[in-house]
């Protein structure tokens, strides 16, 4: 358990909203209710708009690098683009051959 703080904050707080929800029942579920509409969004607009904040503040210092392709590359693509060419005739010739 890395946290254990945490565990007993939030079992507390559980215990916590359980007894007053034994006590105020109304009360309590008009809380969950706002809560659930209002607060939770709230808390995930902000932790959504901290998020970005943070990723704007990284990719700034980022290093973009751009290659030039070299020959070998050229060959490759040249090769894979033989070998597509080569396997749209073969798949036009199988269809010719099933429907006649």
């Amino acid at each position: 358990m890395k946290n254990w703080l945490k565990y007993i904050v939030a079992a507390s707080a559980a215990a916590g909203f359980m007894a007053v929800a034994y006590n105020f029942p109304a009360e309590t579920f008009l809380v969950f209710t706002v809560g659930w509409l209002f607060f939770i969004p709230a808390a995930f607009i902000v932790y959504m708009i901290y998020g970005f904040m943070q990723y704007n503040k990284e990719s700034k210092h980022r290093i973009v690098v751009s290659v030039k392709p070299t020959e070998a590359m050229r060959a490759l693509a040249r090769r894979e683009a033989e070998l597509k060419r080569e396997k749209d005739l073969l798949l036009e010739e199988l269809h010719r051959t099933e429907e006649k």
